[in-house]
């Protein structure tokens, strides 16, 4: 049995119907570790035809040989100060 990978989402019958949306980078940071290791932590906005929201996202990633990044996974929540300021309790609280 022949198996088609489908790189291109456009083309895909699931999201037929969905609404496009854009992300804009606001600000990024990244933390490096390891031999070609990084954490890069962004505030990222979120575009759609009717509203638009702001989040935080975490993405684990490494270096390619070439020097570009690669990103392997990722995590995202609301940019709510709330959330934040409880996510560094929780780390705080966790690493002592």
């Amino acid at each position: 049995m022949a198996y088609e990978r489908r790189d291109d989402r456009r083309d895909d019958r699931r999201y037929e119907g969905r609404e496009r949306v854009e992300y804009e980078v606001i600000k990024t940071d990244a933390v490096n570790y390891g031999n070609n290791k990084f954490l890069e932590i962004a505030r990222k906005k979120v575009r759609g035809r009717e509203n638009e929201n702001e989040f935080v996202s975490i993405s684990k990633g490494y270096f390619t040989p070439d020097g570009s990044k690669k990103y392997k996974e990722g995590l995202g929540f609301p940019a709510d100060q709330n959330i934040v300021d409880d996510i560094i309790a929780k780390l705080s609280s966790v690493l002592q």
